[in-house]
């Protein structure tokens, strides 16, 4: 089975990399990391998730690059190919944390990374108007309430392969939040959405519910608006606590 799932996980990379990454050549700078940053990672991937966040961790959350996974309805993510923006990410990393040990800056980010969905329920942003590229995004405690309730996919569970196969392709392991099940239970995730926000839901003859057709397309937009709202979330919200 394994040998079957391999092209398959391998076709899911380079999806990708036309999405995240293209031209895909860019990415291969990320392929000469050093063996010593490349058992960082690995061991780190393997090693207990940090209990604190550490100002280490929030400096690199502050300038973590948010994409938008292509995987069946569509998710946030943490950028695999850019996760600190455009540039060496771990230059950018070690940048990050003002050092210059390569292994220490990698092994933060990968910690930085796997902590991103304890980051989200750990902090908190107001509403209002923030600045994000160009154009001002809108944050509204919907955002908050929906970055709150989104389902993260641990990486062995992102259909991919494991880690070594994102480093061979350029990638950094990065989580995703699940694209066909993004709040949680319901690959009908307009009304999953519904749901957590309070908003009227009808049962019908079977027992499913639903919702109207311009609920579920406000929900929509509303879904994909994620991206920028956790982008906003990440770079300006407060700490309530620095413990899992």
């Amino acid at each position: 089975m394994t040998g079957l799932l391999h092209p398959v996980r391998r076709h899911l990379l380079r999806l990708l990399g036309t999405v995240l990454c293209s031209p895909m050549l860019v990415c291969a700078a990320e392929r000469s990391l050093p063996g010593a940053v490349r058992r960082r990672i690995l061991a780190t991937l393997d090693a207990p998730l940090p209990t604190v966040l550490n100002v280490h961790h929030l400096a690199l959350i502050r300038r973590f690059n948010i994409g938008w996974s292509p995987v069946e309805n569509g998710a946030p993510m943490l950028n695999p190919a850019y996760p600190l923006g455009k540039g060496d990410t771990l230059a950018l990393a070690m940048q990050a944390i003002d050092s210059k040990d390569a292994a220490l800056a990698a092994q933060r980010l990968m910690e930085a990374a796997q902590l991103l969905p304890h980051f989200v329920q750990m902090a908190n942003l107001k509403p209002g108007s923030y600045a994000n590229g160009k154009t001002p995004f809108t944050l509204t405690t919907r955002h908050v309430k929906l970055l709150r309730q989104q389902s993260w996919l641990p990486l062995d569970m992102l259909g991919m392969g494991a880690a070594e196969e994102y480093l061979a392709e350029g990638y950094w392991p990065t989580p995703s939040v699940d694209g066909k099940r993004p709040y949680g239970n319901f690959t009908n995730y307009p009304v999953e959405m519904a749901q957590a926000l309070g908003l009227p839901l009808h049962r019908q003859a079977d027992g499913s519910l639903t919702i109207t057709p311009a609920l579920r397309e406000e929900l929509k937009t509303l879904h994909q608006q994620t991206l920028a709202a956790l982008q906003v979330f990440v770079r300006e919200a407060g700490l309530r606590r620095n413990t899992l």
